[in-house]
């Protein structure tokens, strides 16, 4: 049995984790599926913060999450990074999203200045192979976080699963941020960018194998 913190990604809540965290919970395991801070103000410090404290955990960092995964002072065994950014000291989400030529990602936003996702653009980008997504549960999603940059890097064991249908953090940025950074162990599923929704059971088994 290993204790596990599922960190989800922007405009997402803990509640994107539940299917994926009841099979790790029926393998024996304890898991955490925080909500990180949504006000206008908040920063990576703040989604750190909003993590619970546990027994040298397992880290699993989706998306914007894997920033808040490398952010983390507190002991853990590993971090899993599920197609997420992977930076090095100094960068942000920002700054590892212009590793590769693309066109740059503009983002409505509402009255307090957070990002909206529009739900056309959900479906497209992140729930293509996740028919009953609940598009209707994103939420508003602050800057900071992706603007604020990591202090510093620490030495800790790292997986990485490169999803290979995601439309979100495409293939090449995934590999490039692996080749820049590096990590320990590199997975390949032929997943979009949510397979907490589209393959929450054979998720659950890849976090399993990685305690």
């Amino acid at each position: 049995m290993a204790d596990i913190i599922l960190i989800h990604g922007a405009w997402h809540g803990g509640w994107c984790w539940t299917a994926t965290a009841d099979a790790l919970r029926d393998m024996g395991h304890r898991v955490a599926c925080p909500d990180l801070p949504d006000a206008p103000d908040t920063t990576l410090a703040d989604c750190v913060a909003a993590l619970p404290a546990m027994a040298r955990p397992l880290v699993v960092g989706h998306s914007m999450g894997g920033m808040v995964a490398e952010a983390m002072t507190a002991p853990a065994s590993a971090l899993l990074h599920l197609c997420s950014y992977l930076p090095l000291a100094g960068d942000s989400l920002a700054t590892l999203d212009r590793l590769l030529p693309a066109p740059p990602r503009r983002w409505p936003r509402d009255d307090l200045g957070r990002l909206i996702l529009p739900a056309d653009q959900a479906r497209q980008m992140i729930y293509h192979d996740c028919p009953h997504a609940p598009i209707h549960a994103l939420r508003p999603q602050p800057v900071g976080p992706m603007r604020d940059r990591l202090a510093q890097r620490r030495p800790i064991t790292r997986h990485y699963v490169i999803c290979e249908n995601d439309r979100a953090i495409p293939p090449a940025l995934q590999r490039a941020m692996i080749d820049r950074a590096g990590v320990d162990h590199v997975h390949h599923r032929p997943w979009g960018h949510s397979p907490f929704l589209s393959d929450p059971a054979g998720l659950a088994k890849l976090i399993d194998a990685a305690t």
